[in-house]
């Protein structure tokens, strides 16, 4: 095979359709509790966090609480693999792991958005949020007082309850650029001339991070009813500064490999062990995550 333009055009054009093809294949899980955002910018301010949406009976002059801006800031990330051909495997026509190569790096780079919502889950009980607290954390301050959004003896891998019935899912996941492909086409190029090789690679920009802490609930105690209920009840009893319930109730468990089974028994099996009718049958909808222990 002659090295020509033409024939590094061909190329391109046929990785960048593996590349695709691979992309296609992922099948992400973080739709389900995530905020998609686009990022115009290397970060983003998000003021608004201060104040949980809640509509009030306007009585009187209308109550004007500004949104306290908290400047919670999310600087995006920068994701890249890149990879050489060396001008005689193209000669050679060497080139037969190379699409499957790039096929693979366009599953992975679909999977980039669940890696990122997942790691932001898992790492919320060491990773401040708007209130300058962590997003998983004993005090967060509400009002007057202090209000937790996580439980248990620490004798589990963490499991989750969510909300994401609410305009805003806990999880913000800010992209800046989709994962793109290209590949350097040019013959007369400093690196070709110097290596012999010729470039080819993907990148990305994006970042996750947190909405509201009171959407979500982190519990490291067994999966049973007893845990199941407190948990709900801490989300439930949230309010506003000014005493107003949220209306917060849990509509996803999040469990990874170790919960799984737990989940299962509370929420979807129909009758218990003695016969009798299991009221937390379905009760919330079981996301198995890939990505948690």
């Amino acid at each position: 095979m002659q090295v020509t333009i033409a024939t590094l055009e061909a190329l391109r054009t046929g990785f960048k359709r593996d590349f695709q093809n691979g992309l296609t294949k992922a099948t992400p899980q973080y739709e389900a509790f995530s905020t998609p955002v686009t990022s115009t910018t290397k970060l983003e301010t998000y003021g608004f966090l201060g104040d949980f949406p809640i509509f009030r009976e306007w009585i009187g002059e209308k109550r004007i609480k500004s949104m306290e801006e908290k400047a919670y800031q999310l600087i995006n990330r920068d994701f890249e693999v890149t990879r050489g051909i060396h001008k005689n495997k193209i000669r050679d026509d060497n080139l037969g792991l190379y699409g499957p190569l790039v096929n693979g790096w366009g599953d992975s780079s679909g999977q980039l958005k669940d890696r990122l919502a997942f790691e932001a889950l898992k790492d919320g009980h060491v990773r401040p949020c708007y209130d300058g607290q962590n997003y998983f954390d004993t005090d967060h301050p509400v009002g007057n007082g202090v209000v937790s959004n996580m439980s248990g003896d620490n004798s589990r891998d963490p499991w989750y309850l969510i909300d994401a019935s609410q305009a805003l899912k806990p999880i913000l996941l800010q992209t800046r650029q989709e994962p793109t492909f290209d590949m350097i086409v040019d013959p007369q190029s400093d690196h070709v001339f110097k290596t012999g090789e010729f470039l080819m690679g993907a990148e990305a920009r994006a970042a996750a991070g947190y909405t509201f802490w009171q959407l979500a609930h982190r519990c490291t105690g067994p999966i049973n009813e007893a845990n199941y209920v407190a948990a709900c009840q801490a989300m439930e009893s949230i309010t506003d500064d000014e005493g107003e319930p949220l209306g917060i109730k849990p509509t996803h468990i999040i469990v990874g490999k170790s919960n799984k089974s737990a989940a299962r028994n509370l929420f979807k099996k129909m009758n218990l062990a003695g016969g009798e009718s299991n009221i937390y049958f379905e009760d919330v909808v079981i996301l198995e995550a890939r990505r948690l222990p």
